[in-house]
């Protein structure tokens, strides 16, 4: 269990693509409007109170879902799930606590692993850090329904590079009614409709995350678990949501 869990950190830092990652102040030389309004939709999501962030991705172990929930600043509900053997982790943050379950009941973390969680949630959630990117505005369009802002990350490689250029490219859309991020994700020249990885973003008026309650003692002798999948190509890093001005908690 432990390798499965410590692969939480890396699961953590791919999905945050451009989530962990806000804009520098930049000279008027190198203002870019585009990536500007890329970060401030992560710096909205940064400050959220709660959000949702769904990740397909391929993995070793084939075509893998994940799915994480925030309630802000300390409780997290991770969920992965492979497709192929249906096979799902959990893990469950709570303030300074956490709990890990593959469906025979939850099971307190150690301390060390849980230290890593929280530092991770920090780190990739609620810090701010460098910069997005070179992001280039690709005009209003149509996503999953929605009216989105949609923008594509430039790769710019150094002059002297003799590494061949990466065709994948890094596509992210931003409500065009809330400024909050809707989806992010990684897709190849005309495959665009079967990302690579693809993350989405959505706010649940009813989330809530709470200590699960099926508690089982650890075992004495602890066997090696299913692993689980290993981190995709990680999108560069991106913020936490706000919680949109129109939203009101109600009872579900």
């Amino acid at each position: 269990m432990r390798r499965s869990l410590l692969a939480l950190a890396a699961i953590l830092v791919t999905w945050h693509g451009p989530l962990a990652q806000e804009a520098k102040t930049e000279s008027k030389d190198n203002a870019n409007p585009c990536r500007d309004e890329v970060s401030t939709a992560l710096q909205k999501l940064r400050k959220s109170s709660w959000f949702r962030m769904e990740t397909n991705m391929i993995t070793e172990n084939g075509p893998t879902r994940m799915t994480i929930d925030y309630v802000l600043p300390d409780r997290m509900h991770q969920k992965v799930t492979v497709t192929a053997t249906n096979a799902v982790q959990e893990t469950i943050l709570v303030g300074k606590t956490a709990w890990s379950s593959e469906g025979k009941g939850w099971q307190v973390l150690p301390d060390d692993i849980t230290t890593q969680i929280i530092s991770q949630v920090r780190e990739n959630v609620l810090d701010q850090q460098g910069e997005v990117g070179n992001y280039a505005c690709k005009g209003k369009t149509k996503f999953e329904g929605k009216d989105v802002m949609s923008y594509k990350l430039e790769d710019e490689p150094p002059k002297d590079s003799n590494a061949p250029k990466n065709e994948a490219y890094r596509m992210f859309y931003v409500d065009a009614t809330t400024g909050l991020p809707v989806s992010n994700a990684i897709v190849s020249p005309g495959r665009e409709e079967t990302p690579l990885f693809k993350t989405s973003y959505s706010y649940p008026l009813d989330l809530k995350i709470d200590a699960p309650k099926d508690i089982v003692a650890a075992p004495a002798t602890e066997s090696t678990p299913t692993p689980a999948p290993d981190a995709p190509a990680a999108p560069e890093k991106t913020a936490a949501p706000e919680k949109p001005a129109a939203q009101e908690k109600k009872d579900p």
